[in-house]
């Protein structure tokens, strides 16, 4: 079983869900693969719980490659093993919406005391039931990654805007030991982390865009059902013209994300897993904010904003929203200057 599966099925087992198509062991769908396991959790299963499970297995395992194996803390087998659920906490807001200038510092305080290190800052993730984040952190003018448990002395998770309860992160003087912190990371294009979050990006824009067609098709199906005849509200052409341009621009962030890394012949570390990220960041916020508006202003019975599972926290949060995106793509354009980014 490849880690990357190991991980999908201890993930699976925890939430006490069943493998997709009979699971691993019985030689199922997943047994093809990780790719064929993970569009088998985005079709049977609630859209936050489906990108959770990819950002652990796409963005969270691959990048505990940065941290020593001989010295790996208990944190870094539960992410292995799918015991623990990680998010990112790399996608955080700052000045520069750069992923290269962390939110989280971190300092020595005391030489003498094996070394350990003491967190202040904060970061944002988008899981709701995560353990633990890989944050980005600044120690002695280098960046660092560390596993932080979000149950640790000194974490305070809260929410912002509508969400409540989570979201964000405060460290105010949450120590870890060493081991908890990797070996120092490579921030610039040709880095190990920007060719993971490529791979996450890449991961995710190939399943995402099917939400929000989901979204706008629910909203056709509202409109045609409240009113009658002619005065149903799905024969309005304004409201049929906006669900139409939103559908079509979905269409077009789907195609471009089929292609994959072959996209515009993208390299890893290049602009087009960023761009079509963008796209596709931005679609799914622009279809939950018209579900709500719709809702709102027309009062429409029934409509996807009212399902359980409506994830509009989530769809902001995944790789901390359309602005990050921007920021991490116009740093790669070279809009933003290396040394500004640092």
């Amino acid at each position: 079983m490849s880690p990357e599966l190991r991980a999908l099925h201890g993930l699976l087992t925890c939430r006490g869900l069943d493998l997709p198509a009979g699971g691993v062991a019985s030689g199922g769908i997943a047994s093809g693969g990780v790719e064929e396991a993970l569009d088998a959790v985005w079709q049977r299963h609630p859209f936050a719980l489906a990108a959770a499970l990819t950002e652990h297995v796409h963005g969270a395992l691959p990048l505990l490659d940065a941290f020593d194996a001989v010295d790996a803390p208990e944190e870094a087998d539960g992410v292995r093993t799918g015991r623990l659920t990680a998010a990112l906490g790399l996608f955080t807001p700052n000045a520069l919406f750069s992923l290269a200038a962390p939110t989280v510092r971190a300092t020595r305080p005391v030489a003498e005391d094996g070394g350990r290190v003491v967190l202040h800052g904060r970061y944002r993730y988008a899981t709701e039931d995560a353990d633990l984040s890989v944050v980005g952190v600044a120690l002695d003018g280098e960046a660092r990654l560390a596993l932080v448990r979000h149950d640790a002395p000194g974490v305070r998770l809260h929410g912002a805007g509508r969400a409540t309860g989570w979201g964000w992160a405060d460290l105010d003087g949450v120590a870890l030991a060493p081991t908890a912190l990797s070996r120092p990371v490579d921030w610039s294009p040709t880095g190990r982390p920007a060719a993971v979050l490529d791979g996450y990006a890449w991961a995710f824009v190939r399943r995402a865009p099917a939400w929000p067609a989901r979204v706008v098709a629910d909203l056709r199906r509202v409109l045609a059902t409240t009113g009658e005849g002619v005065e149903a509200l799905s024969t309005s052409q304004e409201l049929a013209h906006e669900l139409s341009r939103l559908e079509i621009e979905i269409s077009l962030a789907a195609t471009a994300a089929r292609f994959g890394p072959g996209f515009k012949a993208g390299q890893p570390g290049g602009q087009a897993a960023l761009a079509v990220l963008l796209s596709c960041v931005d679609l799914a916020r622009r279809a939950a904010r018209l579900a709500e508006d719709l809702a709102t202003e027309l009062g429409l019975p029934n409509t996807p904003v009212d399902a359980a599972d409506w994830p509009a926290d989530a769809v902001q949060a995944l790789f901390g929203g359309r602005r990050v995106v921007e920021g991490e793509l116009a740093r790669r354009m070279g809009l933003i200057p290396a040394e500004a980014a640092s």
